[in-house]
């Protein structure tokens, strides 16, 4: 009986901060930005230096999103 509560105690005793630091790092994954696609960026860089219009910018980031490059040519 008394091996039995000594080995859940060693379980518990390594379980619970194997989950604080799960919460953690799960809570810190969750809260941080979604990185940008480098291709949206420089599309976006493009638009705000005024090398492309709005029209442009919008035909190319719907060729983005959709996967289709025959609508940009």
């Amino acid at each position: 009986m008394a091996a039995g509560i000594t080995i859940i105690g060693m379980v518990l005793s390594l379980a619970i901060p194997l989950l604080i630091i799960g919460v953690i790092i799960w809570a810190i994954r969750r809260n941080a930005p979604a990185p940008r696609d480098p291709a949206e960026e420089e599309l976006r860089t493009r638009l705000a230096a005024g090398e492309i219009d709005q029209a442009e910018f919008l035909v190319r980031m719907r060729a983005l999103l959709d996967g289709d490059d025959r609508s940009i040519t």
